[in-house]
């Protein structure tokens, strides 16, 4: 009911009368719902949670009494009945295009919400939530260290991968935060480098970068190297020096942008900042990436207990790259490193 009623209290300050709310993740903080097909309408006097048959008993246990729940069988009518009467229909700025089409049949206005109000609300964790993001990095930590064992050369990403994944959901998860990224070798140049069927070689170095996620998500990305290489080494030194002033950087009433530029500042002096191509790192929650980010264009004043990515790398084309990634809770006077429980940064099989 908190969370329903500081919705209102900013849609009134934001003069918006009605919100269709269609993005799982926001119906999810609002009503507790977990299943996967849903709308939710808040007015200033009603919420109106509608989902169909296959959720009614889900539906029962999930969302509270705040909400009017609403069963039915054809999504299209009953949004159509709610637009009924209205000039105009605000959905949120997560709204897909399936169903901003749909609304735009209707009568009246489709209105995005430019604010976001939603996503601005999701920013600052209460601790509950912190809790269970807490939980996901223990469980990504023991599934990492588990899964070591089985990180072996001659082996694919992929393989790497499933056998992280796999040790992820014996320990807790429901899924991975994200597809997981092994880029091994020159494939470490990728910032994205989703697991493939390269091969992992003798003196690769291997961006190992994943999270586990149960209603809440966990972001880590770690380097493990198969051999010793001296280049290699001295970027991951830069790298994590640029991740520690950063990190100490960090604290209530900092500006986003600002957090961005110590490390990328650091890169630029170390003559690598043409190689450093990303912002340094956004929100975590209920999904992996949400608001604010680490940007030069992100003004955002942090604010005690948002949680953030800290996610410096430099990527050499043809050759390797490094990511070292830590994930922070902001507090009044620093923050909290939630990915503390990992003991290194930099692991050798």
């Amino acid at each position: 009911m908190q969370r329903l009623h500081k919705l209102r209290q900013e849609m009134k300050l934001k003069g918006i009368s009605n919100l269709l709310v269609s993005s799982l993740s926001d119906i999810y903080y609002l009503t507790g719902f977990t299943g996967s097909a849903a709308y939710l309408f808040v007015t200033p006097e009603n919420a109106i949670f509608i989902t169909d048959g296959r959720y009614t008993e889900q539906s029962r246990i999930q969302v509270g009494p705040d909400f009017q729940v609403d069963i039915v069988k054809d999504y299209r009518q009953a949004v159509k009945e709610l637009c009924e009467g209205l000039s105009g229909m605000h959905v949120t700025y997560a709204c897909s295009l399936a169903d901003y089409e749909m609304l735009m049949e209707m009568p009246g206005n489709v209105l995005i919400d430019s604010d976001r109000l939603i996503s601005t609300l999701r920013m600052e964790k209460e601790e509950p939530e912190l809790e269970k993001i807490r939980q996901m990095f223990v469980c990504a930590k023991i599934s990492f260290e588990a899964s070591l064992d089985s990180f072996q050369i001659g082996r694919s990403e992929l393989l790497w991968a499933s056998e992280l994944e796999r040790y992820m959901k014996i320990n807790g998860a429901k899924s991975p935060s994200f597809d997981t990224i092994i880029a091994s070798g020159a494939r470490g140049a990728l910032p994205h480098g989703i697991a493939s069927e390269k091969l992992v070689e003798p003196n690769d170095s291997v961006v190992v970068d994943f999270g586990a996620k149960k209603e809440y998500c966990s972001d880590v990305t770690r380097l493990v190297m198969t051999g010793e290489d001296s280049d290699v080494t001295l970027i991951a030194d830069i790298v994590y020096t640029a991740l520690a002033k950063a990190k100490d950087k960090v604290k209530a009433g900092v500006k986003c942008s600002e957090i961005h530029n110590v490390a990328r500042d650091y890169i630029i002096e170390k003559g690598y900042g043409d190689f450093f191509n990303h912002g340094l790192g956004h929100g975590l929650g209920i999904d992996v990436h949400e608001k604010p980010v680490f940007n030069p264009k992100d003004n955002t004043v942090l604010k005690e207990n948002m949680v953030l990515t800290i996610e410096p790398g430099i990527y050499l084309p043809g050759k390797f790259g490094v990511r070292l990634e830590d994930t922070v809770v902001v507090k009044n006077d620093g923050c909290e490193n939630l990915t503390a429980v990992f003991d290194k940064y930099v692991y050798k099989i």
